[in-house]
């Protein structure tokens, strides 16, 4: 996994585990600063993170909404790099297959501790599960 930048999360257990709405903390940082969102729906951050790095690895900028969130993130390819902005929150990375295996590995601890044996049901969930199948077929 990428020494520098990580993707990390906090499920909130207190209400118990509900797939249809996986409230928590989302982190993503680089060596140096951190970009982060507290009690927001997971499932979302997830969704927009997988569809910024496609757009990245097509070397294309993209501005998503998240559901349920007030302010957009843009991800934008600079350089060898890129930069995500989320509201005044700002990272610049270096690496793209850093980013890749950040998102791979925590996308699968998501799923992981959700336990949730059919996604079928659940639109983003089952996104983020073809997402991780995906990436490790290619790796």
């Amino acid at each position: 996994m990428g020494k520098n930048i990580k993707i990390r999360f906090i499920l909130d257990h207190d209400q118990g585990i509900d797939p249809n709405e996986p409230v928590g903390d989302i982190i993503i940082s680089n060596a140096h600063s951190k970009l982060s969102d507290k009690s927001t729906y997971l499932d979302s951050w997830f969704d927009v993170l997988i569809d910024g790095y496609q757009a990245l690895k097509s070397n294309k900028k993209l501005t998503l909404e998240i559901l349920e969130e007030p302010n957009p993130i843009t991800f934008e390819p600079i350089l060898n790099g890129f930069k995500i902005t989320y509201g005044k929150q700002k990272l610049s990375f270096n690496s793209l297959k850093e980013f890749d295996q950040s998102l791979l590995t925590s996308a699968q601890e998501f799923l992981r501790q959700l336990e949730q044996d059919n996604l079928s049901n659940f639109f983003l969930l089952n996104k983020i599960a073809n997402f991780t199948d995906n990436q490790i077929q290619v790796s």
